[in-house]
């Protein structure tokens, strides 16, 4: 019989792979001794890139971010009050970096001018992610690790950010070379800016067998399927259920 504190943390799992329906697939690739941290990690970094970036009401993402702040110093600390991070008391990780960098992450209405610029907006919280992931999974950290994730965190911001006050991001020179405003974009007009965009993204992130850490090779590899798909054209969606199984079955077995 679960645990009430297994019963909560399901729900944020289920939460975090409904946005990321992969890494649901990918997880009995898993090794079991690291399931459990696979998903409180998943669970919480969908958590926080809800606070960061998808919270509409500027006042409730301060308090949220606060309050999340708080949680990840208690983790330091060997602390926890919620269930995703529960599974993670006993890591030791720079936590407390973590929170320094989600704390100074620029406001949403800072648009960038061009993709390295957007990458480097998100490159500080994107290394801390990615040393922080490092401690979680006992993984070798690289410089690819922090692209990978600055590369993911864009993508995650579509299609929904698009309607936000920065356009999910947008670089001003793809909206200036296909000649249209961010209010067209976000009204369904910028289809053939966001092949541009996901195959610009595409070229930045870093090949997913690079990685040490399984979580991060998954995760970009799926990152990497779906730009693809959307530089053709074919929206948004990740692959198909047999095509995402077949590749986190290659991407689970480097050793």
């Amino acid at each position: 019989m679960n645990s009430p504190r297994t019963d909560a943390i399901e729900h944020f799992v289920a939460k975090w792979q409904r946005r990321e329906p992969e890494m649901a697939q990918a997880e009995v690739f898993c090794p079991p001794a690291l399931r459990q941290r696979y998903r409180a990690w998943g669970a919480l970094l969908h958590e926080l890139r809800e606070a960061a970036f998808e919270l509409s009401d500027a006042r409730v993402a301060e308090v949220k971010g606060q309050w999340w702040a708080e949680e990840l110093l208690g983790l330091a600390e060997g602390r926890s009050r919620h269930p995703v991070t529960a599974p993670l008391r006993e890591v030791t990780a720079p936590w407390q970096a973590l929170v320094h960098a989600l704390l100074a992450l620029p406001q949403h209405d800072a648009r960038p001018g061009d993709t390295p610029a957007a990458l480097a907006r998100l490159a500080p919280l994107a290394a801390a992610i990615a040393a922080t992931e490092a401690g979680v999974f006992d993984a070798r950290p690289a410089p690819q690790d922090a692209d990978a994730v600055a590369v993911h965190l864009l993508l995650f911001r579509l299609p929904e950010g698009l309607a936000s006050d920065d356009q999910a991001g947008l670089p001003m020179r793809l909206l200036a070379r296909h000649g249209l405003s961010a209010a067209e974009v976000a009204a369904g007009q910028g289809d053939a800016l966001l092949r541009d965009w996901a195959a610009e993204l595409l070229a930045a992130s870093p090949p997913a067998d690079t990685h040490d850490s399984q979580f991060r090779r998954l995760r970009t590899g799926f990152d990497r399927a779906r730009l693809a798909r959307l530089a053709k054209g074919r929206g948004f969606d990740p692959p198909g259920p047999f095509a995402t199984l077949l590749r986190a079955w290659r991407l689970a077995r480097r050793p």
